[in-house]
């Protein structure tokens, strides 16, 4: 898998997450999860409280959303750079310039 595709995929997942931590905070209802210590459903907007959500969670989620958006906006820069750098070079210049 290419780099694109693998954090497209984890923006799509964040983006469920979000989705689903503002419906939860709209509510306005604490759902207990389940007994694990780790709080998993916690970050995927299903359980805990909805003040943690709403100060922590979503800001924290959109924070990484963010860092993985500029991601891919570096990841298309960089091929355009290389692509204009290829297309700029003489064709003489790979040839041992002769």
């Amino acid at each position: 898998m290419t780099k694109q595709k693998k954090i497209n995929e984890k923006l799509k997942v964040i983006e469920k997450h979000l989705a689903a931590a503002e419906d939860y905070v709209a509510k306005n209802v604490n759902v207990r999860g389940t007994a694990s210590w780790l709080h998993l459903g916690d970050w995927k907007g299903k359980s805990g409280h909805p003040l943690w959500m709403k100060n922590h969670m979503i800001p924290s989620i959109e924070r990484v959303r963010a860092k993985k958006e500029r991601a891919l906006e570096m990841i298309d820069m960089k091929g355009k750079q290389k692509s204009l750098k290829e297309r700029k070079r003489p064709s003489n210049a790979l040839s041992g310039g002769e």
